[in-house]
């Protein structure tokens, strides 16, 4: 429900988030907080799939021409192409889901905000608005990410084999 609050604000829409959320709640009463869920799991579920899948794939890809595991600059290098592939197959959904909640207020659906792309002057570009900065921004918070759970996932197996050593020598 935030969220469809904070995007209205940002879209100027309303001037603040509590007028937002009352504005929303009296014209469409609060099913209208959530007004955009569905193309919010449409665009978050294959965000996560695509994500993950590209990052691993070109980790193996790393491994099987490089034949060691990846450093700390090569993990935010892949983290981020990730990060910003993507952001970039998911931007469709995005843009939906922008719509909706820019518009709450009249209980807008998935369908009226895609055939209002659709009939647009150009509607290929329209699903795509905001691609680029919302792949850079993906890509490096998704760098980032992967950064930290390879230095965490390193620092484990290290811990664990060491207990492994220690366990072995005091036998």
């Amino acid at each position: 429900p935030i969220a469809v609050c904070i995007r209205s604000v940002q879209a100027k829409v309303f001037p603040n988030v509590l007028v937002a959320a009352r504005s929303i709640t009296k014209k469409a009463g609060p099913r209208g907080l959530f007004t955009g869920f569905l193309p919010t799991v449409f665009e978050d579920v294959p965000d996560m799939a695509v994500k993950f899948a590209v990052y691993e794939t070109l980790r193996t890809i790393h491994g099987r021409v490089f034949d060691r595991r990846t450093n700390t600059q090569e993990d935010l290098l892949i983290g981020g192409i990730a990060g910003a592939t993507s952001a970039a197959a998911t931007t469709p959904w995005d843009v939906v889901k922008t719509r909706m909640m820019c518009s709450a207020s009249t209980r807008p659906s998935v369908r009226a905000a895609i055939g209002q792309i659709m009939a647009s002057k150009h509607p290929v570009k329209g699903f795509f608005l905001g691609v680029g900065p919302r792949s850079i921004s993906s890509g490096i918070h998704t760098a980032i990410f992967f950064c930290f759970y390879e230095a965490i996932l390193r620092a484990a197996t290290q811990t664990r084999e060491q207990q492994i050593v220690n366990s072995a020598a005091a036998e």
